[in-house]
């Protein structure tokens, strides 16, 4: 099966696991942690993904034709391998299990009253499981094709907040004897940009990636943190740093705070960023899912991708069905949050050291 894919597509796949539920909370976790100054964590927050981004995609090409799977086996061996793949593993069916459900909370106690939980997660685990069947090469379609759409729509939401706003809720813009503090922020508020180790299951191609893929890759990291500044201060913008800390939700909350009258019959925008919010969730959906089936079936090679596509679904909503509470399902979230650290920061540098210690890089150029 040719799984290859060009720079455009993998950068829009980069998007599209980024940029989903964290998008949600980001303002709210800004405001709390680095007050009217947040946008500055954040910026550092981008530049640290930007050089983890930078090492993932520097494994993939000097590695080429091979995922994380083939050339950790060339670098550590066999044992070491295993033992990652289970980290990657977890990681990856935890992480879109959990999304799942959490969106399905959010979902119902917004706009969908009276449906069960377990009927939303039913139904994103039907349309999961039907794109994850089908290959990275459909997936990173939908990607590209709903990347296009939520990036339009979003920046028109956010600029239209910012008519809406005040100035005066973002001053100070930055407070020198504070910086201290906002890089310490930057260790909470790096979280939702946790997603970049989906490039470590997307092979390279020799002849459809070039050295313009590392272009691509970390421009659209650093388009994602410019996006998210620009989320987290139109939503300061108009509910303030002290009143908008109250609310989890916080992007929603701000969104159905304001109305522009020249929309006419689109004047509340919560009825144009709901789909669009959902649009981002099923990337990052079926991307992670994509994550655990793969390495899941390098394990088990004799077993098909659609037999095990079905099993970690059906897997996958028992699991979602497990905790009682939205607190319980934050816990969670937490301790998966931490786990992406490994899989996206500490893995990558220890296979990228091994590969700069073995000269894997100068003997495939």
């Amino acid at each position: 099966m040719n799984n290859s894919l060009t720079d455009r597509q993998i950068a829009f796949i980069l998007f599209g696991i980024i940029v989903g539920y964290g998008i949600m909370p980001m303002a709210k976790n800004v405001a709390e942690n680095g007050g009217t100054g947040g946008w500055f964590a954040l910026l550092i927050a981008t530049l640290i993904t930007a050089i983890f981004t930078y090492i993932i995609t520097y494994l993939g090409y000097v590695h080429k034709n091979k995922t994380i799977y083939e050339y950790s086996q060339l670098l550590l061996g066999k044992f070491f391998t295993n033992i990652f793949m289970i980290i990657y593993i977890i990681y990856f069916f935890m992480f879109f299990t959990m999304i799942i459900r959490m969106a399905s909370e959010v979902i119902r106690l917004t706009i969908l009253l009276k449906t069960p939980v377990c009927a939303m997660c039913l139904l994103f685990l039907v349309a999961v499981y039907y794109a994850v069947s089908k290959g990275i090469r459909v997936i990173a379609r939908i990607c590209e094709i709903y990347g296009l759409i939520i990036i339009i729509f979003l920046l028109t939401i956010q600029l239209a907040i910012f008519t809406q706003g005040d100035i005066i809720n973002l001053k100070p813009f930055f407070v020198l004897e504070d910086i201290k503090s906002y890089i310490k922020a930057t260790s909470t508020i790096i979280f939702p940009f946790i997603g970049i180790e989906i490039l470590a299951v997307i092979p390279l191609d020799k002849k459809e990636n070039s050295k313009k893929i590392f272009g691509y890759n970390i421009l659209m990291v650093v388009f994602i943190g410019i996006l998210y500044i620009l989320v987290a201060e139109s939503c300061i913008s108009v509910m303030g740093v002290d009143g908008i800390i109250y609310y989890k939700d916080s992007l929603l909350a701000t969104i159905r705070r304001i109305e522009i009258p020249h929309l006419q019959f689109l004047r509340r925008l919560d009825g144009i960023f709901l789909p669009i919010w959902i649009m981002t969730l099923f990337c990052t959906f079926i991307l992670s899912a994509y994550g655990s089936v793969f390495l899941t079936s390098k394990l088990f090679k004799n077993t098909s991708h659609k037999k095990i596509t079905f099993v970690v679904v059906i897997t996958s909503f028992i699991i979602a069905q497990i905790p009682n509470t939205i607190n319980q399902i934050e816990k969670l979230m937490d301790y998966i949050s931490y786990l992406g650290i490994i899989v996206s920061g500490i893995i990558p540098v220890i296979l990228f050291v091994a590969t700069k210690v073995k000269r894997y890089d100068t003997k495939n150029k």
